[in-house]
């Protein structure tokens, strides 16, 4: 009962149609741009969808649902079986993909359909910040209620801005905690150690790095992906 409450709550929310949004999106290399954006390549479908599950650890993707963005915003390709939901983020132009549980679905999630919602009706990035930090404030946004967590086992993340230009960021794979409103004092915690907090606020996340010899085998595995990533947005590594 609470999954499909869960569901139904963010599909109601999105106000989009799940039908017309699973259609293929076109990649960057067509043209293909969210919100007429340079800073928002489309992937092809295929391509989005297996990006969003790199998120999670290989037991959960078959049966994790996925959302993906066309150029309509976020829609649901597929929907799984079990509690996790995963997606590539594009908030202001920064592009990973990360899985969320069933209280990270329910809460954090809508951020990103929120955002892809506000960018179509011509918003920027900081009015955007602003709107979503108001609606945690009055309430129809929601810090996660109870412990939970969320992958981020890529080893894939991009910046790309408002000209189109993409840079790789770093991205070491990690496990995220939710930890509304904590700060690196109430944890002990150092950025690029053990533990550390990403940011202070309702949607905070104190970050769990995965060990050097997991981090080599998650690389080793996306280098196709990866290839095929980079050439759908563009990305030229400097010489």
């Amino acid at each position: 009962m609470r999954t499909r409450v869960v569901w139904s709550a963010i599909v109601l929310m999105s106000g989009l149609s799940t039908v017309g949004a699973a259609q293929s999106a076109g990649g960057a290399g067509d043209g293909a741009r969210f919100a007429l954006s340079p800073q928002y390549p489309l992937l092809p479908r295929e391509l989005e969808i297996e990006l969003a599950l790199s998120a999670a650890p290989k037991h959960l993707r078959d049966d994790a649902t996925v959302w993906v963005l066309d150029k309509s915003g976020y829609a649901v390709a597929r929907k799984g079986r079990n509690a996790f939901a995963c997606v590539v983020s594009r908030r202001a132009g920064d592009l990973f993909p990360v899985c969320w549980d069933a209280e990270g679905t329910r809460s954090l999630l809508p951020l990103d359909v929120e955002d892809a919602q506000l960018r179509l009706s011509g918003k920027s990035g900081a009015e955007i910040e602003a709107i979503v930090m108001e609606r945690f404030k009055s309430g129809q946004f929601h810090a996660p209620s109870r412990a939970g967590i969320a992958y981020m086992l890529s080893p894939m993340r991009y910046r790309i801005d408002e000209h189109g230009r993409v840079t790789r960021t770093i991205s070491n794979p990690h496990l995220m905690f939710y930890g509304p409103n904590l700060t690196d004092n109430d944890i002990g915690g150092v950025r690029g150690a053990f533990v550390f907090m990403n940011r202070v606020g309702p949607d905070g996340m104190m970050i769990v790095p995965v060990g050097q010899k997991e981090r080599d085998a998650i690389v080793s595995d996306a280098q196709s992906l990866i290839a095929q990533v980079e050439q759908a947005i563009g990305y030229q590594p400097s010489r």
